[in-house]
């Protein structure tokens, strides 16, 4: 599920609580809330789709889904695929399996009702819907429940559910937590503890989580710093897709989008980092780059070489992206297949890994052109989360 909902604010008032954060950073930050509210309200608006088309895609999925060709899990995935594009024909889609006991298709129609503007008058509904799910253990109810109750301030039903995603798996509910305690919304104010929850969010490949982290672990309040692992971090957040760790680091906007991440798709606001956010020449005056990047790359290098699949898709993306290091597609390569192979990264990472691959065995960057592998890890991908390569896989098929 598209997990990117989380208030802007958690961000920003994340960032003000680091009382040596630069007035650069401050000031960065506050035009960020402004361009991209704007962005975010653009791309979060609906497509005009026609009736005929709404009728003509719900038609096809319930026609495949009633002669057994695809799941109920798999209506739920196509649903969400068109939620931002036309949320009622998501609706429409989970309503045609949510009486199937399919537990997916409860919460996250549940979350249509609660969440989505469009539906602001069926949200009761979605609160049954999401309490239903919720005690049945569904932890993508707790996190939207624990949403839904902080966007309405009541910050103390707000973390009760969040405690109730898994701690060990659920990336949203800690980075919601860690935001709280940052804040002291509905709990007394721990920066160290909400480093701890950043953390946590950060092992689980959150991107906002990990954003958090990263800048956390260059400001002090919250532990020691550290500029090694802070550029590490915000790297890692920057290609999962969160706008202020790709800022932060003076990268510019490529319109990706992957599992839980995702990167902006508006123009106007990847012009706007590009011509406002600080040039790679000024950057390597930073201490997050001078003190960060050149000696941890090092150190990221030799835990690759000894089977670190973190450090493997640090570098991997460093030579695939050309953002610090000279682009390198065959090196990107030998990083990112013993990862594929693994696959005991979070699945928002693995899923930007397989599409890569599938990018790069499609049309012979680093390698020689091989469309059934490109067709394999583009599967795996979809599988993942990546809808871009949900996209590449229709082509490929």
């Amino acid at each position: 599920m598209k997990k990117t909902l989380l208030l802007l604010s958690i961000i920003l008032s994340a960032m003000t609580a680091q009382a040596d954060i630069k007035e650069s950073l401050m000031t960065l930050l506050r035009n960020h809330a402004k361009t991209s509210q704007t962005a975010t309200a653009k791309r979060s608006e609906p497509f005009r789709m026609s009736q005929h088309k709404q009728d003509s895609i719900v038609k096809s999925v319930t026609s495949l889904y009633t002669q057994g060709k695809i799941s109920a899990d798999s209506v739920v995935s196509l649903a969400l695929y068109h939620k931002t594009g036309s949320p009622e024909v998501a609706e429409r889609c989970l309503k045609a399996v949510i009486n199937e006991k399919n537990l997916r298709s409860v919460t996250e129609l549940g979350a249509l009702y609660a969440l989505t503007p469009q539906f602001s008058n069926k949200a009761a509904e979605g609160i049954k819907l999401l309490q239903a799910a919720a005690n049945a253990g569904d932890n993508d109810a707790y996190a939207y429940l624990g949403l839904y109750y902080y966007n309405h301030n009541d910050f103390k039903k707000a973390k009760a559910y969040f405690d109730k995603c898994n701690p060990m798996t659920y990336g949203f509910g800690n980075t919601a937590l860690g935001g709280m305690y940052l804040q002291g919304k509905g709990v007394k104010t721990d920066i160290p503890k909400a480093r701890e929850y950043f953390h946590k969010a950060a092992l689980q490949g959150y991107a906002r989580g990990t954003s958090l982290y990263g800048h956390n672990l260059r400001a002090s309040g919250g532990g020691p710093i550290d500029y090694p692992e802070a550029f590490f971090w915000l790297y890692i957040a920057g290609d999962l897709g969160d706008d202020t760790a790709r800022a932060t680091l003076g990268r510019t906007l490529n319109g990706e989008s992957f599992g839980e991440g995702e990167a902006a798709e508006d123009g106007e606001l990847a012009l706007y980092w590009i011509s406002t956010v600080n040039s790679m020449q000024n950057m390597k005056n930073e201490p997050v780059y001078k003190d960060g990047f050149l000696p941890g790359l090092k150190a990221k290098e030799a835990a690759a070489e000894k089977g670190d699949d973190w450090a493997r898709f640090y570098l991997g993306s460093m030579n695939f992206n050309g953002d610090f290091l000279n682009q390198n597609y065959a090196r990107a390569l030998n990083y990112y297949e013993p990862i594929a192979i693994n696959g005991k990264l979070p699945a928002t990472l693995l899923a930007l890994v397989n599409s890569r691959l599938a990018y790069m065995y499609k049309n012979g960057k680093g390698i020689k052109t091989d469309a059934a592998k490109a067709a394999r890890y583009a599967k795996a991908a979809a599988k993942y989360g990546s809808i871009g390569a949900y996209k590449m896989t229709e082509h490929l098929n």
